[in-house]
Protein backbone atom coordinates (compact mmCIF):
# COMPACT_ATOMS: atom_id res chain seq x y z
CA UNK A 1 0.00 0.00 0.00
CA UNK A 2 1.36 3.67 -1.04
CA UNK A 3 -0.54 5.30 1.34
CA UNK A 4 -0.82 6.06 4.93
CA UNK A 5 -4.08 4.78 6.82
CA UNK A 6 -5.73 8.15 8.63
CA UNK A 7 -4.91 8.37 12.52
CA UNK A 8 -7.05 9.05 15.25
CA UNK A 9 -8.47 12.43 15.47
CA UNK A 10 -9.38 13.21 19.31
CA UNK A 11 -12.16 11.54 20.77
CA UNK A 12 -14.32 11.67 16.97
CA UNK A 13 -13.76 7.85 16.84
CA UNK A 14 -17.10 7.93 14.64
CA UNK A 15 -15.10 10.13 12.00
CA UNK A 16 -11.80 8.59 12.19
CA UNK A 17 -14.02 5.27 11.76
CA UNK A 18 -15.35 6.75 8.44
CA UNK A 19 -12.20 7.97 7.19
CA UNK A 20 -10.46 4.70 7.98
CA UNK A 21 -13.44 2.77 5.71
CA UNK A 22 -13.16 5.11 2.81
CA UNK A 23 -9.43 4.65 3.12
CA UNK A 24 -9.94 0.91 3.17
CA UNK A 25 -12.27 0.70 0.15
CA UNK A 26 -9.90 2.89 -2.13
CA UNK A 27 -6.74 0.86 -1.18
CA UNK A 28 -6.08 -2.31 -2.86
CA UNK A 29 -3.31 -4.11 -1.84
CA UNK A 30 -1.06 -6.17 -4.47
CA UNK A 31 -1.49 -10.24 -4.80
CA UNK A 32 1.04 -12.35 -2.86
CA UNK A 33 3.11 -14.00 -5.81
CA UNK A 34 3.57 -17.45 -6.38
CA UNK A 35 6.88 -19.45 -5.38
CA UNK A 36 8.19 -22.48 -5.06
CA UNK A 37 6.18 -22.73 -1.30
CA UNK A 38 3.10 -22.01 -2.33
CA UNK A 39 0.21 -24.59 -2.20
CA UNK A 40 -3.62 -24.99 -3.73
CA UNK A 41 -4.56 -27.39 -0.81
CA UNK A 42 -7.88 -24.43 -0.38
CA UNK A 43 -10.20 -23.50 -3.30
CA UNK A 44 -10.63 -20.28 -4.22
CA UNK A 45 -7.15 -18.74 -3.75
CA UNK A 46 -5.96 -15.98 -6.08
CA UNK A 47 -2.40 -15.28 -6.49
CA UNK A 48 0.13 -13.69 -9.17
CA UNK A 49 2.27 -16.11 -11.02
CA UNK A 50 5.23 -14.33 -12.45
CA UNK A 51 5.89 -16.99 -14.59
CA UNK A 52 3.13 -17.26 -16.26
CA UNK A 53 2.46 -13.16 -16.07
CA UNK A 54 -1.09 -14.12 -15.34
CA UNK A 55 -3.31 -14.26 -12.16
CA UNK A 56 -4.15 -18.09 -11.29
CA UNK A 57 -6.64 -19.38 -8.68
CA UNK A 58 -6.46 -22.51 -7.11
CA UNK A 59 -9.35 -25.46 -7.98
CA UNK A 60 -8.59 -28.79 -7.36
CA UNK A 61 -5.60 -29.02 -5.77
CA UNK A 62 -3.81 -26.95 -8.75
CA UNK A 63 -2.95 -23.28 -9.81
CA UNK A 64 -5.34 -22.51 -12.67
CA UNK A 65 -4.67 -19.46 -15.14
CA UNK A 66 -7.77 -17.14 -15.14
CA UNK A 67 -6.23 -15.94 -18.63
CA UNK A 68 -7.65 -12.48 -18.50
CA UNK A 69 -5.80 -9.43 -20.01
CA UNK A 70 -3.80 -11.48 -22.87
CA UNK A 71 -5.16 -13.47 -25.72
CA UNK A 72 -2.49 -15.23 -27.42
CA UNK A 73 -2.52 -15.56 -30.72
CA UNK A 74 -0.29 -15.84 -34.04
CA UNK A 75 -0.43 -16.17 -37.40
CA UNK A 76 2.26 -17.16 -39.84
CA UNK A 77 2.75 -18.14 -43.21
CA UNK A 78 5.57 -19.57 -45.89
CA UNK A 79 5.88 -18.47 -49.76
CA UNK A 80 8.65 -21.13 -50.20
CA UNK A 81 8.23 -23.79 -52.49
CA UNK A 82 9.41 -26.98 -50.48
CA UNK A 83 10.62 -30.01 -52.65
CA UNK A 84 12.04 -33.23 -50.23
CA UNK A 85 15.23 -33.97 -51.19
CA UNK A 86 14.53 -37.68 -50.25
CA UNK A 87 10.95 -39.68 -50.43
CA UNK A 88 9.65 -41.23 -47.10
CA UNK A 89 11.69 -38.84 -45.35
CA UNK A 90 10.17 -36.25 -42.90
CA UNK A 91 11.45 -32.27 -43.00
CA UNK A 92 9.92 -29.32 -41.46
CA UNK A 93 8.42 -26.82 -42.98
CA UNK A 94 9.55 -22.89 -42.04
CA UNK A 95 7.96 -20.05 -41.35
CA UNK A 96 9.43 -16.77 -43.03
CA UNK A 97 6.36 -14.76 -42.69
CA UNK A 98 4.25 -13.08 -40.07
CA UNK A 99 0.77 -11.85 -40.12
CA UNK A 100 0.19 -11.57 -36.79
CA UNK A 101 1.90 -12.30 -33.39
CA UNK A 102 0.72 -12.15 -29.75
CA UNK A 103 2.91 -13.54 -26.76
CA UNK A 104 3.89 -16.51 -29.46
CA UNK A 105 7.12 -16.19 -31.41
CA UNK A 106 9.51 -17.60 -34.87
CA UNK A 107 12.43 -19.19 -32.78
CA UNK A 108 15.05 -16.61 -34.11
CA UNK A 109 17.44 -19.92 -34.58
CA UNK A 110 14.93 -22.50 -36.09
CA UNK A 111 12.46 -20.82 -38.27
CA UNK A 112 10.73 -23.47 -38.25
CA UNK A 113 9.60 -23.58 -34.93
CA UNK A 114 6.77 -21.80 -33.42
CA UNK A 115 7.46 -20.68 -29.62
CA UNK A 116 4.84 -20.28 -26.97
CA UNK A 117 5.32 -17.83 -23.88
CA UNK A 118 2.18 -19.24 -21.91
CA UNK A 119 1.08 -22.50 -21.20
CA UNK A 120 -2.69 -23.53 -22.08
CA UNK A 121 -4.64 -24.79 -24.80
CA UNK A 122 -4.83 -23.51 -28.23
CA UNK A 123 -6.36 -23.52 -31.45
CA UNK A 124 -4.04 -24.76 -34.29
CA UNK A 125 -5.50 -24.56 -37.97
CA UNK A 126 -3.01 -25.60 -40.83
CA UNK A 127 -3.49 -25.46 -44.56
CA UNK A 128 -1.18 -26.16 -47.47
CA UNK A 129 -1.04 -26.40 -51.24
CA UNK A 130 0.31 -29.30 -53.13
CA UNK A 131 1.49 -29.83 -56.55
CA UNK A 132 1.97 -32.79 -58.75
CA UNK A 133 4.81 -32.70 -61.39
CA UNK A 134 4.23 -36.23 -62.95
CA UNK A 135 1.68 -38.55 -63.24
CA UNK A 136 2.67 -41.20 -61.07
CA UNK A 137 -0.13 -41.55 -57.80
CA UNK A 138 2.29 -40.30 -54.56
CA UNK A 139 1.16 -39.42 -51.18
CA UNK A 140 2.18 -36.63 -48.54
CA UNK A 141 2.31 -36.90 -44.97
CA UNK A 142 1.66 -33.60 -42.87
CA UNK A 143 1.79 -33.66 -38.95
CA UNK A 144 3.13 -32.17 -35.66
CA UNK A 145 5.65 -31.98 -33.52
CA UNK A 146 6.08 -30.65 -30.00
CA UNK A 147 9.48 -30.24 -28.49
CA UNK A 148 10.77 -32.63 -31.74
CA UNK A 149 8.00 -35.42 -30.58
CA UNK A 150 5.62 -36.60 -32.92
CA UNK A 151 1.56 -35.99 -31.84
CA UNK A 152 0.38 -38.94 -32.05
CA UNK A 153 -2.72 -39.31 -34.41
CA UNK A 154 -2.50 -36.15 -35.77
CA UNK A 155 -1.37 -37.06 -39.92
CA UNK A 156 -2.54 -35.58 -42.57
CA UNK A 157 -2.36 -37.96 -45.83
CA UNK A 158 -3.66 -36.70 -48.78
CA UNK A 159 -3.21 -38.88 -52.27
CA UNK A 160 -2.49 -37.44 -55.76
CA UNK A 161 -2.19 -38.89 -59.15
CA UNK A 162 -2.43 -36.40 -62.48
CA UNK A 163 0.39 -34.46 -63.96
CA UNK A 164 -0.19 -30.73 -62.53
CA UNK A 165 -2.79 -31.06 -60.48
CA UNK A 166 -3.21 -28.70 -57.29
CA UNK A 167 -4.98 -29.17 -53.88
CA UNK A 168 -4.89 -27.87 -50.87
CA UNK A 169 -5.18 -29.91 -47.63
CA UNK A 170 -5.99 -28.45 -43.95
CA UNK A 171 -6.48 -29.61 -40.33
CA UNK A 172 -7.54 -28.37 -37.36
CA UNK A 173 -6.41 -29.47 -33.66
CA UNK A 174 -6.64 -28.59 -29.84
CA UNK A 175 -2.85 -28.64 -28.49
CA UNK A 176 -2.24 -28.08 -24.99
CA UNK A 177 1.68 -26.80 -24.58
CA UNK A 178 4.08 -25.57 -21.39
CA UNK A 179 5.81 -22.21 -21.44
CA UNK A 180 8.60 -22.38 -23.51
CA UNK A 181 7.65 -25.18 -25.75
CA UNK A 182 8.18 -25.51 -29.71
CA UNK A 183 5.64 -26.93 -32.16
CA UNK A 184 7.09 -27.65 -35.71
CA UNK A 185 4.77 -28.59 -38.63
CA UNK A 186 6.59 -31.29 -40.82
CA UNK A 187 5.83 -32.63 -44.29
CA UNK A 188 6.98 -36.24 -45.80
CA UNK A 189 6.60 -37.28 -49.21
CA UNK A 190 6.29 -40.63 -50.80
CA UNK A 191 7.54 -39.17 -54.52
CA UNK A 192 9.62 -35.94 -54.94
CA UNK A 193 7.42 -34.97 -57.66
CA UNK A 194 4.52 -33.90 -55.03
CA UNK A 195 5.90 -30.35 -53.89
CA UNK A 196 4.52 -28.10 -51.36
CA UNK A 197 3.77 -24.78 -53.59
CA UNK A 198 1.52 -21.58 -53.29
CA UNK A 199 -0.01 -20.51 -56.29
CA UNK A 200 0.78 -17.09 -58.44
CA UNK A 201 -1.57 -14.05 -58.27
CA UNK A 202 -3.20 -13.63 -61.38
CA UNK A 203 -5.07 -10.45 -62.84
CA UNK A 204 -8.20 -11.33 -60.75
CA UNK A 205 -6.71 -12.85 -57.57
CA UNK A 206 -3.48 -12.46 -55.09
CA UNK A 207 -0.94 -15.50 -54.66
CA UNK A 208 -1.66 -18.03 -52.66
CA UNK A 209 0.91 -19.14 -49.99
CA UNK A 210 2.31 -22.71 -49.67
CA UNK A 211 1.54 -23.44 -46.18
CA UNK A 212 0.02 -21.48 -43.04
CA UNK A 213 -0.96 -21.47 -39.82
CA UNK A 214 -3.09 -19.91 -37.33
CA UNK A 215 -3.06 -20.12 -33.92
CA UNK A 216 -5.43 -19.29 -31.06
CA UNK A 217 -5.63 -19.71 -27.13
CA UNK A 218 -8.53 -21.33 -25.81
CA UNK A 219 -9.97 -19.92 -23.04
CA UNK A 220 -11.06 -22.07 -20.28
Amino acid sequence: MSEIPPPPVGDKWTLWGELLNNYLTRVRDKLTFKDANSRASQDGVLIWDPSEDQVVVSTDGAFKALRYGHSDHAAYYTTATYTAAAANTAYPINWENTAYEQHIDIDGTYPSRIVFEHAGIYQIDFSCELQSTNSSAKSVYIFPRINGTDIPYSTIKHSITANGESKVVSRSGIFTVSAGDYLEAIYAVTDTALKIQGSAATAFAPAAPSASIVISEVKI
